[in-house]
């Protein structure tokens, strides 16, 4: 283990969107990059300030921009970035930091590629196969597939992905010269799930390997604990069903399964089942809330989280679980009990208070044509 450390630099303000938890994923990487080294963060406004981006082994840029308004001034932020790298600092920047600083061709000439906006995209998230160019075998990742991205000359492919027949850039690399520090991307990372899986930890120890030239053994994972205490199953876009452990959530009739035993997805909305019992809750690569089954019934955990009728909801979090068994009580701040030895709910997911109402009332009018079809045919 070096004892220099990693600078991670995360982005806020305009320098961060609102589709990426740039915080959480920074801390994801921190924790994969901690295994071999000391690691600092650092945010943009720290950079422009003056925080000193010497005496590191490594510097990590998870940083974004906002299409959707005028590109943020740049010299600020980018010009340390730079000088960092002329002194010979390697820099690894991962996923959205390719649509960063898109006025200054600066950055994509160091970063060696772009998101070039009205051209590159991503497919729906969902789980993907990604094909290292290198030893490492493929991998399965829930993730954002950045597609059709600007790759430059130099830079040498370490992953793609295959959308529709097409073979897409996912990971690239390129050597340092005259004193400058190498450089390498990942388009990886929309959340911290992606970080947690295997393949996605391997390809970063892999890339920071050739930065740095300090190979580092990577760990075998612990194996997942499939004896599950809860069951659950994606019924569409955006809807979960939980339910206890032995019951069936998919009872409904339109349900489409999507599990690996660990990740249970459907849209941004994902579950993530927790090695010590009960599972995580994630809304566009945020974690944000817990359910854990107990003797009495299932705990939620969200934050602001209110009782109405069978709605709980919170709309902080952008979610709402809906009770079809069981009677809901509120416990403390931020915490319920759906009620019951057979409870269960279905999770409802929606960025605005609006579409999570629509959600829920899509999901009581396919309950409620499932059940006039069977009175029709019975």
């Amino acid at each position: 283990m070096t004892e220099l450390p990693a600078l991670i630099v995360t982005g806020v303000g305009a320098h961060a969107d609102p589709w990426h938890g740039l915080p959480a994923t920074s801390a994801a990487l921190a924790e994969i990059l901690g295994e071999r080294m000391p690691v600092r963060r650092l945010d943009t406004d720290d950079v422009a300030g003056g925080a000193s981006l010497a005496d590191a082994a490594l510097l990590v840029v998870n940083i974004s921009g906002d299409l959707a308004v005028d590109a943020a001034a740049a010299s600020a932020v980018l010009d340390p970035i730079l000088a960092a790298v002329a002194s010979g600092i390697p820099l690894l920047a991962v996923h959205s930091s390719s649509l960063a600083f898109r006025d200054d061709a600066r950055w994509a000439e160091l970063l060696g590629g772009r998101w070039v906006p009205g051209v590159s995209m991503h497919p729906q998230i969902g789980s993907s196969l990604v094909q290292p160019s290198t030893t490492q075998a493929p991998f399965w990742v829930y993730d954002e597939r950045y597609s059709h991205l600007e790759v430059g000359e130099g830079s040498a492919l370490r992953a793609i992905h295959t959308d529709d027949g097409i073979a897409h850039a996912l990971a690239w690399s390129r050597e340092g010269s005259e004193g400058h520090g190498g450089v390498a991307y990942s388009a990886l990372g929309h959340g911290v799930e992606a970080y947690r899986a295997p393949g996605t930890r391997m390809l970063i120890h892999a890339l920071v390997d050739e930065l740095t030239g300090a190979e580092h053994q990577v760990s075998a994972p612990d194996a997942p604990n499939l004896d599950a205490d809860l069951d659950a199953v994606a019924l569409d876009y955006e809807l979960i069903a939980l339910a206890a452990s032995g019951s069936d959530p998919g009872a409904t009739g339109f349900a489409d399964r999507f599990d690996d035993g660990e990740l249970l997805a459907s849209g941004y909305l994902l579950l993530e089942r927790l090695r010590s019992g009960g599972a995580l809750l994630h809304s566009h690569g945020r974690a944000v809330g817990r359910v854990v089954p107990e003797v009495d019934g299932l705990r939620v955990e969200l934050p602001d989280a209110e009782v109405g009728g069978r709605l709980l909801r919170s709309d902080a979090a952008g979610l709402v679980l809906v009770a079809e068994r069981g009677e809901w009580r509120s416990d403390s701040a931020g915490s319920a009990i759906l009620l019951g030895a057979d409870w269960r709910a279905v999770v409802v997911h929606g960025p605005s208070t609006v579409k999570l109402d629509n959600r829920v009332r899509l999901l009581d009018d396919l309950r409620a044509l499932a059940r006039t079809q069977k009175e029709r045919n019975a």
